[in-house]
């Protein structure tokens, strides 16, 4: 299959959530070394590049040997044994069951809001009746499905709404908890459709679970008129931070308004602790369409998606549901 000669920005090895970069085919052979490497083809999947020609220019997205080990193993009971529980999908189903009550004695409901290409229900997490004039939060999980740390985030917040009453009479919240459950069951970046679902998004509905997503939220936000922060929780290789737009893509006034949310977060998140990188990304992601189209206050939030049970800085899922509780914190402040 033909594949797509494009651009795409070089970021630092260190500190991603994908290493996205464009190569020539002589560079593979060193590449998967070190990587599982995944070229995108023109209908837009990702799919693993095991031969190029020397000379052809290739889009990639490079995936580490050590996390990509661990997709086919079956359950992840090995995976358990060395990091942090590994969330999955069932465990997600059966965390928002035990909230439905709580859920609703605040005036909230659990909707399915689509399928996944495998069948899995697409949630959501919002008002019985949208308030328009509400301060409004918009929250994402697992855009991409191996990046697991982010949905015991989404529980420790989630469980600091509902618990927080004055929170929750004063901030209203829209949530998607998992976008990407094939991909979280499959320990994969991808969907069933080998597509990078925070590469789907667009003016329009996007593509497979995003059409879903996106054309729930749609007339939502153009209906709410105080969207104070949209966060996009993600997972990345070695270190927590916040991805935010560049000083020059929508000017001082919003790079300041992003600031200072990361500044403030950072008072209460150590391990988060005010650390940032500038990307203005790809036009299909979820934060960039959000500011771009929407004009919110789009954040990505990166935490360590692999974190071994036996680490000398103490992190625990105890610690992670613990940054889950600083974001609320955070906004309660800045809002």
């Amino acid at each position: 299959m033909k594949l797509l000669i494009a651009f795409f920005l070089s970021f630092s090895l260190h500190a991603v959530c994908v290493h996205e970069k464009t190569i020539l085919g002589a560079q593979l052979p060193k590449l998967q070394k070190q990587y599982d490497v995944y070229a995108q083809t023109e209908e837009g999947s990702f799919k693993k590049l095991t031969k190029a020609i020397s000379i052809q220019r290739y889009n990639v997205q490079l995936l580490p040997k050590s996390e990509k080990s661990f997709e086919k193993s079956g359950p992840f009971d090995r995976y358990n044994r060395k990091y942090v529980e590994y969330y999955t999908y069932p465990r997600m189903v059966k965390y928002l069951d035990t909230k439905r009550e709580g859920l609703d004695a605040i005036g909230y409901q659990i909707q399915t809001v689509g399928k996944s290409l495998k069948g899995r229900n697409l949630f959501y997490v919002g008002p019985k009746t949208l308030d328009p004039t509400k301060k409004t939060i918009v929250m994402f999980g697992r855009h991409h499905g191996d990046e697991g740390t982010a949905n015991w985030i989404i529980e420790g917040f989630l469980n600091q709404y509902i618990n927080d009453k004055s929170f929750s009479d004063e901030f209203q919240l829209v949530l998607y908890p998992m976008v990407n459950p094939d991909g979280a069951m499959k320990k994969s970046r991808y969907n069933a459709n080998g597509r990078d679902l925070n590469r789907s998004w667009d003016k329009e509905l996007g593509e497979d679970e995003i059409v879903s997503i996106h054309g729930h939220l749609a007339p939502m936000l153009k209906k709410l008129s105080k969207v104070v922060i949209a966060l996009d929780m993600h997972g990345s290789f070695e270190e927590d931070f916040i991805y935010r737009v560049k000083r020059s893509y929508k000017g001082e006034d919003f790079y300041n308004l992003q600031q200072k949310f990361i500044d403030e977060l950072g008072i209460y998140d150590s391990w988060q602790n005010g650390n940032f990188h500038l990307s203005n990304g790809h036009p299909k992601m979820a934060r960039l369409v959000l500011v771009t189209h929407y004009n919110l206050h789009a954040l990505t939030h990166e935490t360590i998606r692999n974190i071994r049970l036996k680490n000398r800085r103490g992190r625990t899922k105890q610690s992670l549901i613990e940054q889950g509780e600083a974001v609320v914190t955070a906004i309660s402040n800045l809002y």
